[in-house]
């Protein structure tokens, strides 16, 4: 697969605690967090698998309340019906 990626913003109020959790979260499922700016990071999926964990995090759990997706790359869309609850491991 190609790489696919989610570029998320996290507000300046939110305290970095918050959006440390996320990134964590988000790098667990295997995929790789860069480091863009301050407070933007792009969340890179190498496996089919991490895509759908990843989408379904960012548009369908509280992460969606934390951050939002300001760019896509590769198979990775920005839109929550894209991403259906992956089943369990």
């Amino acid at each position: 697969m190609e790489r696919a990626s989610f570029t998320v913003e996290f507000p300046e109020h939110l305290p970095r605690e918050k959006w440390q959790h996320c990134l964590t979260q988000l790098s667990d499922t295997g995929a790789a967090v860069e480091q863009e700016n301050e407070r933007v990071f792009r969340v890179v999926c190498s496996k089919p698998k991490q895509l759908a964990h990843v989408g379904w995090a960012l548009f369908h759990t509280h992460f969606s309340n934390l951050c939002r997706v300001i760019a896509t790359s590769g198979k990775a869309e920005d839109r929550a019906s894209r991403y259906p609850k992956p089943p369990s491991p």
